[in-house]
């Protein structure tokens, strides 16, 4: 299975600020940057992180495709491992 595989849902106690340059956390907060903070938002438990490439892919046109795949992975890979979302 891959480690990616499910859709991305930020866990209980970790949300976006409401001008959504900080991720709320219960160590404290995480500035966003770039497309972060698209990223983020777009962790809502229902897409699935192709149907999240595929969204910055084209809000962020001219992008190569193989560079947002990897950003992403990584990004999403690090939230995990820090306990900041799950993968359902």
């Amino acid at each position: 299975m891959n480690e990616l595989e499910g859709r991305p849902i930020l866990r209980p106690g970790c949300r976006l600020s409401a001008s959504s340059d900080l991720l709320l956390i219960p160590e404290g907060a995480l500035r966003l940057q770039g497309p972060a903070a698209h990223i983020v938002q777009a962790c809502d438990g229902v897409k699935t992180v192709p149907e999240i490439v595929a969204t910055l892919l084209k809000n962020f046109p001219g992008t190569e495709e193989a560079r947002v795949w990897d950003e992403t992975s990584a990004f999403l890979t690090k939230l995990r491992d820090r306990a900041i979302l799950e993968f359902v």
